[in-house]
């Protein structure tokens, strides 16, 4: 521990007590000597001092975040929940329908900067974007997988979401 280390530490716990002193008594004893307290002894004279009010002065709030752009940043809040809510795991999409619905659930909702990239067997599906609702069309039969990924405003990943697995089914030909 550096010496300067040692001493700011100790002149904190010396005037850790006089942070939580109500009142300060000056006391006098038999031989003239002067001491300061909080709690004088029994059976003795002692004079109430009024101290000066302690001067407290507030933080100044830190400069709000802003983007390269120079975009300003409210702050943001971790997401509690992020999941593919629609197809659930280990759905099966049956034959004929050819669109597939794919819904995020966030909590808290989509944050104002931050955008959604939608990955479809490990393949982004167009550009990030402000939607959580996604239309999916041209896939062929067999197991697909599906997760979304949350970008911030700065495009840094802020969440993934687990992946699911689905399932499209097609008619056969050979019937």
């Amino acid at each position: 521990m550096s010496k300067l280390t040692a001493t700011l530490l100790s002149l904190t716990l010396l005037s850790a007590p006089l942070l939580y002193a109500s009142e300060v008594y000056k006391v006098i004893d038999e031989n003239g000597q002067v001491t300061f307290t909080d709690a004088p002894p029994r059976n003795v004279k002692a004079e109430t001092i009024n101290l000066p009010k302690t001067n407290i002065v507030a933080a100044p709030s830190p400069p709000p975040k802003k983007t390269s752009e120079g975009v300003t940043l409210e702050d943001e809040v971790p997401y509690t929940i992020a999941r593919i809510a629609k197809p659930l795991n280990e759905a099966t999409i049956p034959p004929g329908q050819t669109t597939v619905a794919v819904e995020l659930s966030l909590q808290p909702a989509l944050q104002e900067g931050h955008l959604v990239q939608l990955y479809i067997d490990g393949q982004a599906q167009g550009s990030p974007t402000v939607s959580s609702t996604f239309s999916v069309t041209g896939l062929f039969r067999g197991a697909h997988k599906v997760h979304a990924e949350i970008l911030g405003a700065d495009k840094k990943r802020k969440v993934k979401t687990p992946t699911v697995t689905f399932f499209v089914k097609q008619h056969s030909s050979n019937k």
